[in-house]
């Protein structure tokens, strides 16, 4: 249901990343409460908006703020399930990424790749530029924990890659927060009708981020070399 739910407000949501109406929108609670999250997204995508408000969003839906209190009881629980939606997505493309195996060189690729196309094309990721300091204590740690879990998988692959001799990583922590931190603010300059595309974004950011994390092919040579010397040596 939620998948369904989710796939029909996307298809309406996101319909040459145009406002959608709310009188299009299917009368279903889950329906519309999918679309006033999405009405968010279509506004911190296209708009440069250094605040949000319950207006901005009845106006993004043609809708009245009354209205809106019935499927959300404050901008602040808005906000709070747009931050989780985010880290959803990104967790989704976590999963895709270690589901899909192989090398951790290939599924960190995976990882940025998807994680940056979530960030540009669900528009989510411009939830990532507002103030966390709205949201409640529970809602905060709610939304921390998954940051957490998307953090630790991507150290996690650079780590792997470390220990499989194909990253050279001094300060693997340092490293995840620098990556995806550069992500995180993509939302702040990038715009639909800009110069770049969605696409392009993501494959040339992923691999700039590899080059930084990749052993040059004469280090990669001269460890695959000392692996077969051990390899022949007595008692190996």
């Amino acid at each position: 249901m939620a998948k369904e739910v989710a796939s029909k407000a996307r298809k309406a949501g996101n319909a040459g990343k145009k406002s959608v109406r709310w009188a299009d929108v299917p009368s279903l609670k889950d329906h519309r409460r999918e679309a006033i999250l999405r009405s968010v997204a279509n506004i911190l995508r296209n708009s440069r908006f250094s605040t949000l408000t319950i207006q901005n969003i009845a106006d993004e839906l043609g809708m009245t703020k009354g209205n809106l209190y019935y499927y959300f009881k404050d901008k602040q629980e808005i906000l709070y399930y747009c931050h989780m939606r985010s880290m959803d997505i990104s967790l989704l493309a976590l999963n895709e990424a270690t589901q899909n195996g192989g090398s951790p060189r290939e599924m960190l690729c995976i990882l940025l790749t998807h994680h940056i196309r979530a960030i540009v094309d669900e528009g989510f990721g411009g939830i990532l530029q507002t103030d966390l300091e709205s949201l409640s204590a529970e809602q905060r740690r709610n939304y921390v924990r998954k940051r957490d879990e998307l953090e630790h998988g991507v150290r996690k692959l650079i780590e792997d890659g470390v220990k499989r001799g194909d990253f050279e990583c001094p300060n693997v922590k340092l490293t995840g927060f620098a990556i995806l931190g550069a992500i995180n603010w993509i939302p702040k300059w990038y715009r639909p009708d800009g110069p770049f595309d969605p696409s392009q974004i993501a494959e040339e950011m992923t691999a700039y981020f590899l080059r930084g994390l990749l052993v040059p092919k004469a280090a990669q040579a001269s460890g695959t070399a000392r692996k077969r010397q051990y390899a022949n040596l007595p008692g190996s």
